[in-house]
């Protein structure tokens, strides 16, 4: 009888609802191994409790800024590793793969030293014949020297890399050229989970439109001149909800995230009249969103959610991914790089009145998605079952 694969997802977290949905997404499709046992790191957003509920394996790492101890905790002896298991504890020797889920997590935008530290355990994995695994994300831009080395790495030991979109594409290009047949095109693969209301949706009288702020729009860590932005970005919002309560819709403000979000949604409560919800769980999310008529989104996952449910949706970017998102969707005029009150407004009249049009071309292209992440999953499989047998 063959041992269970023990399966690292990292990346991922139960307050982002994005992250979330990303980890759903990965235990989903490892369903069809034929026996596998859930790896997950402790972390502010990955509490205890809920790492429990999966019946997941708790990962003893340690990095801290430059330090990283993770691979020399691998290094234990065996008879600790043993007495750490007794305790549901394993060690980065222990893990047989890993999946990589952060979603965006590796660029400019972020630290140095967590890309360095990537690298070095993605060197490790491929030196131990272990698979490490990208699952699809965005990537970049890497301008430094150091970035471009740490994602050289990368590209060079990962076992594959699922590019998101052909933006971030270009940027792994800037870093190996060619890049290598390992390094895969595919979208976002969060689009085929099933949307599942339960007692936190709450009973919202129809039509109603769903909007989803995102504090990271107006983070001092995305943009030096954020705190300068959040004025017009709460007005932006709230002239949109104004125009659609005088549509006649009711306008709800979803926290896709935690604490930051909230604090979004009640200022733009402050300006317009607005009902705000808190759903935790990501699937319970979806089935609301999947209930409006149309969506403004600011997340990722909250644009994503609505239009694989074939929900028209305005998205307002900060970064390349969601251009390149709604593109995936056909719905790139309808992505917002100059968020303003009036162009929020007028891409709102612009899609009620295309609505119609939109509605089959949603369906068409969701279904076109799921086929690419099933390909997506078919290809990942094949580096997964040997190591069951």
């Amino acid at each position: 009888m063959s041992k269970p694969l023990f399966v690292e997802i990292k990346g991922v977290q139960f307050r982002n609802k994005g992250a979330y949905l990303m980890l759903l997404a990965c235990l989903d499709g490892l369903k069809s191994l034929p026996d596998y046992q859930l790896v997950l790191s402790p972390g502010p957003n990955l509490p205890y409790p809920e790492r429990a509920r999966l019946g997941a394996w708790q990962k003893l790492a340690f990095r801290r800024k430059g330090i990283d101890l993770t691979g020399l905790i691998g290094k234990l002896p065996a008879a600790v590793q043993r007495l750490l298991q007794r305790y549901g504890m394993v060690t980065e020797r222990d893990v047989d793969i890993v999946l990589e889920a952060s979603g965006f997590a590796y660029g400019d935008q972020w630290p140095l030293q967590f890309l360095e530290n990537t690298a070095r355990e993605v060197k490790r994995f491929d030196a131990a014949g272990k698979p490490f695994i990208f699952m699809p994300q965005a990537f970049g831009p890497f301008a430094s020297e150091q970035s471009k080395t740490a994602m050289r790495d990368i590209i060079r030991h990962a076992r594959l890399i699922f590019v998101r979109d052909p933006v971030s594409l270009t940027h792994l290009q800037s870093c190996v050229s060619p890049l290598p047949a390992s390094v895969v095109l595919t979208p976002d693969f969060t689009v085929g989970l099933i949307p599942q209301a339960n007692h936190d949706v709450p009973e919202i009288v129809k039509p109603y439109a769903v909007l989803v702020p995102n504090s990271k729009v107006v983070s001092k860590y995305n943009h030096a001149d954020a705190e300068a932005m959040r004025d017009s970005y709460v007005s932006a919002f709230a002239a949109a909800a104004d125009k659609l309560t005088v549509l006649g819709y009711q306008v709800v403000l979803v926290n896709h995230e935690g604490r930051e979000d909230a604090a979004l949604c009640a200022e733009i409560a402050r300006l317009s009249p607005c009902t705000s919800v808190q759903i935790d769980d990501p699937l319970a999310v979806k089935a609301f969103i999947g209930g409006a008529e149309l969506v403004i989104s600011s997340r990722f996952h909250g644009a994503v959610n609505a239009l694989s449910q074939g929900v028209p949706c305005v998205a307002t970017s900060w970064s390349h991914k969601y251009h390149a998102m709604m593109n995936d969707f056909a719905m790139a005029d309808y992505c917002i790089e100059q968020l303003s009150a009036d162009s929020l407004c007028r891409s709102i009249d612009t899609l009620l009145a295309n609505k119609a049009d939109i509605l089959p071309q949603l369906a068409e292209r969701a279904a076109k998605i799921k086929q690419r992440n099933q390909q997506m999953w078919q290809q990942l499989h094949q580096h997964l079952m040997p190591l069951n047998r």
